[in-house]
This record gives structure tokens, C-alpha cells and sequence, in this order.
């Protein structure tokens, strides 16, 4: 069986997590938490990070490569497009996610789940969140790419829906007047494997936010 080492609420477990969902592989988790520095992540990755998934003899260290690696191995075709034109959409936009999602919301989020909000940086959080809005404006635009035409999610919609996740956890939903991405969203919180997938709890908030 697949073993995936993870944090719950880590944006790009989640992808992993929401991939395997859709291609309905059972796995076991070994759960870490912030800051900790798991013995058997620090020996299968040169990172120390996670997630690192293991499948028998094979352990995969980054979590685009996981990707990757499942629609390979269990499902060619789904993940990623087989198609040329349509696959280099998927990889963009999943690199998007990674490259301007991740650093957009990472301000926003590191202020939230470390402090008090009574210690919160608001101008911090204001230009983390001037950012992630940006990203929804290019989404808008790009939000066709980005809808799959098959039976399962694509990477990049599981990478990005992660994301989008994050920042509604923490109090910046994608928002309304981006309708097309919206939609998408919505749609995507529709589906089992939005609920399998979805995390555990996230640290400094209350257990409220599970029910999102």
C-alpha cells in the first residue's frame, strides 16, 4: 500500500492527497506536524519536507513528481492530459500554483497561524492578501485552461484547489466578483474527493473551519 508522510493542512500534501482521492487509491498516512523533523522524512528526502510518498521500493520526494508519478503508474492520461497542447496547460498552471499562488498566500497565512489576532501585522496580512487577489484576477482569466474535460481533476486543478483551500481557511475565500473561478471552486468542493482529502485541522484555527 501507498504510504504518504504528510502535514494536514500543508497546501501541497493536500494536492497529493486530493489526487489520490480522484483516482480512489487507498493509502496509510503517517502524519507530521509543524516544525517537526520526522526521522523517516529526513532519511527518504534530501529536502527533510514533506510530503514524500513511498510505494514499495519507490519513494517520490516532491510533490509535483508524486503527481507525476501516480498518473504514470495507476491512471496514464488522468492527472495529466495526454495531449501535448493540453498537458503544457496542466504543467504551467500547476507551476503557477506553486510559483505565485504559494508565495501570494504565504504571508497571510504565517501571520494567522502563528500569532494572536490581536498580534497580527495588518499590513502584512493586507499586502499578502492584495497579492492572492491578483492571483484569483489571473485565474479569472486563465480559468478555462484550468477546468478539466475529463472524469477526474487534473494536477493542476488539485494543486490549485489546495490553495484556494488555504486561503479560505484563513479568511480569504476566492471571491465572488471572479465568477468563472468561483464556480470552478465550488464545483470542485463538490466532489468525494474534496471531503476525503480535506485536512484535519489547521494550525491556530478552531475546529469550526472543518466544516467548510
Amino acid at each position: 500500500m501507498i504510504t504518504l508522510y504528510e502535514r494536514t493542512d500543508c497546501p501541497v500534501c493536500w494536492k497529493v492527497r486530493l489526487a489520490l482521492a480522484e483516482l480512489g487509491l487507498g493509502y496509510r498516512i503517517v502524519a507530521t506536524r509543524l516544525g517537526e523533523k520526522h526521522p523517516d522524512v529526513q532519511r527518504l528526502s534530501p529536502t527533510a519536507t514533506v510530503p514524500v510518498m513511498v510505494d514499495g521500493d519507490i519513494s517520490v520526494w516532491e510533490s509535483g513528481v508524486v503527481l507525476d508519478y501516480l498518473d504514470a503508474r495507476y491512471s496514464p492520461g488522468s492527472l495529466f492530459p495526454t495531449d501535448p497542447g493540453r498537458q503544457t496547460q496542466v504543467r504551467l498552471l500547476h507551476a503557477y500554483s506553486d510559483k505565485c499562488i504559494g508565495p501570494a498566500l504565504r504571508d497571510l497565512v504565517f501571520e494567522k497561524r502563528s500569532k494572536p489576532r490581536e498580534d497580527w501585522d495588518k499590513a502584512v496580512i493586507e499586502s499578502s492578501e492584495a497579492a492572492w487577489l491578483e492571483c484569483q484576477g489571473w485565474l479569472e482569466n486563465n480559468v478555462n485552461a484550468l477546468s478539466s474535460s475529463g472524469c477526474w481533476l487534473t494536477a493542476a486543478e488539485c494543486a490549485i484547489a489546495a490553495r484556494c483551500g488555504v486561503a479560505e481557511a484563513y479568511g480569504a475565500a476566492v471571491r465572488p466578483e471572479f465568477p468563472s473561478l468561483y464556480d470552478w471552486y465550488q464545483a470542485v468542493k463538490w466532489r468525494p474527493a474534496w471531503d476525503a482529502a480535506f485536512p484535519r485541522a489547521f494550525p491556530g484555527k478552531t475546529a469550526e473551519l472543518l466544516s467548510i
